[in-house]
């Protein structure tokens, strides 16, 4: 674990996890599923990543965190409003964060 992305990674949770979902997004679908569902999906990832102190997860949940940033990467384009942008770039930076961190071999982008 890079002690450094660890660090960044608990700090954009921390505030991500002090914001709502911007209400513009609850609309937004990646692929036929709410964005407000790969929130879920990257919080659960997260809150066992930080919690673990170690910055460390199971092979499944990297993999779940290279769908969500995939999927988080072809939706930041499509939006406009700077909050809603900013929400989106957040949770894609933690996840990329995470991504560059973890052994290549481990995770999947699908």
């Amino acid at each position: 674990m890079n002690k450094a992305v660890f660090d960044e990674v608990s700090v954009l949770w921390a505030e991500h996890r002090g914001q709502f979902c911007p209400d513009d997004l609850r609309d937004f679908e990646i692929n036929g599923q709410p964005v407000m569902l790969f929130d879920l999906y990257m919080a659960g990832c997260l809150t066992s990543y930080v919690g673990s102190r170690r910055g460390v997860l199971p092979a499944d949940q990297l993999g779940i965190v290279g769908k969500c940033a995939r999927d988080l990467r072809a939706l930041l384009p499509r939006i406009r409003r700077r909050e809603n942008r900013t929400y989106v770039a957040r949770l894609l930076r933690i996840a990329n964060l995470i991504l560059s961190d973890a052994p290549q071999a481990t995770h999947h982008a699908e």
